[in-house]
């Protein structure tokens, strides 16, 4: 009996934490998910690893890869297509094809729904209460999540398609007038650059707040930002492997978010004469 509980242990695999490149952040969360990891009990070998080093070895098909970045994730899907991923510190559009490998991406990019119930819930009462949001015409990721939102609220929200040859910040501008609050969504041909900082403009001028996803939008000049911090992006990876230890197989697949914060600036807020919400979607205010 205890032979066969030793190999039963032995199946489980061991963990290989891969860094797309030797930056600080990519060595930072991966040395906080083997930290964590270990508080928590885990019991196989966690090995953290280059692209290069992980190349040399030879993995058996139940050890579990979690490459950080899209550079590991790209270069390690098509090499180890027999074992079991788990994408972290991704975004959505970065995540590899797959067909039969069982795999899950904990992603740092937000869902639209997030940015709206919050955008929803400073405009209720407003006189201004439409939400507006602008995506690429050829973003069909966006657009197949955006037809799926769920608008309980009953705020009025407009969709603004921008072609490749359109100006992104000319397209919004026209919306402005009427618009209760605008939503920054990851588009890089929307939000980037010039255009980016233009739309901020225009949004502060008309007095419309942006809702952005990651926190520098906040220094930018949006009123709020919805986005995952490093620690509940981690804790979401680690939940994850303890899970596929305990059961010996991933539990979660495909896109899973992590938990997240809502963070203001409040000079921003004064000077468009917005009242922080007080209750607000799932999630902390800052």
């Amino acid at each position: 009996m205890l032979l066969v509980a030793t190999l039963s242990q032995a199946d489980t695999g061991s963990v290989y934490i891969v860094l797309s490149d030797n930056n600080k952040l990519y060595q930072q969360a991966a040395q906080a998910v083997q930290a964590e990891l270990t508080m928590q009990g885990f019991s196989k070998p966690i090995h953290i690893s280059s692209i290069q080093s992980l190349h040399k070895k030879k993995l058996h098909p139940k050890d579990l890869i979690v490459p950080l970045g899209e550079q590991a994730a790209l270069n390690i899907h098509y090499s180890f297509e027999r074992n079991s991923h788990l994408y972290s510190f991704i975004d959505r559009t970065q995540i590899p094809p797959h067909t039969d490998s069982e795999w899950a991406a904990v992603v740092i990019d937000q869902p639209v729904q997030r940015l709206f119930d919050l955008a929803s819930t400073i405009v209720a009462g407003r006189y201004r209460d439409k939400v507006i949001v602008a995506i690429s015409e050829e973003n069909q990721l966006l657009r197949d999540e955006i037809s799926k939102l769920n608008n309980q609220s009953g705020i009025p929200f407009e969709v603004l398609l921008v072609d490749e040859n359109s100006q992104p910040a000319k397209v919004i501008d026209k919306a402005l007038f009427n618009a209760g609050a605008l939503l920054a969504v990851r588009d890089e041909h929307i939000w980037s650059g010039e255009n980016a900082k233009w739309m901020l403009y225009q949004s502060y001028k008309f007095n419309v707040p942006v809702i952005g996803y990651s926190k520098r939008f906040l220094k930018a000049g949006a009123l709020a930002s919805v986005y995952a911090t490093l620690p509940q992006t981690t804790d979401k990876t680690v939940q994850l492997i303890m899970q596929w230890e305990q059961h010996g197989m991933l539990t979660e697949h495909g896109i899973v978010y992590p938990n997240f914060e809502i963070e203001f600036n409040k000079n921003i807020a004064r000077a468009l004469k917005i009242t922080i919400p007080e209750i607000l979607p799932e999630g902390n205010k800052n």
